[in-house]
């Protein structure tokens, strides 16, 4: 499995209005083959927006970026970044959850 770590910058005041946009999408990803799970953090300053999306693979998330429901999802930026985003590629060497053990 591996997570893609997704960091945007964001505008002065415009935080809300980009996790707003990720609660409200039209669900693309979420049907996409591979797709395990996403989470969208806002940092307590306001300025980050961090996305962590978990694949099952590398290739599947690959199909994603280059698929057309990722070109329908990011078709509308808006202008609400103030900068590129950074996104890293990690593999996910341990994940835990209540009751479970290492992946």
């Amino acid at each position: 499995m591996i997570a893609v770590v997704n960091r945007l910058p964001v505008k002065e005041g415009m935080a809300a209005e980009v996790v707003e946009r990720f609660a409200n999408g039209r669900g693309f990803v979420q049907g996409f083959p591979g797709f395990v799970s996403m989470e969208v953090l806002r940092s307590e300053g306001e300025d980050e927006v961090m996305v962590i999306t978990r694949w099952e693979d590398k290739e599947a998330f690959n199909s994603w970026v280059h698929s057309d429901e990722f070109k329908l999802a990011h078709g509308k930026g808006g202008g609400l970044l103030r900068g590129h985003p950074q996104m890293g590629t990690y593999e996910v060497a341990v994940w835990r959850e209540p009751g479970l053990s290492e992946v």
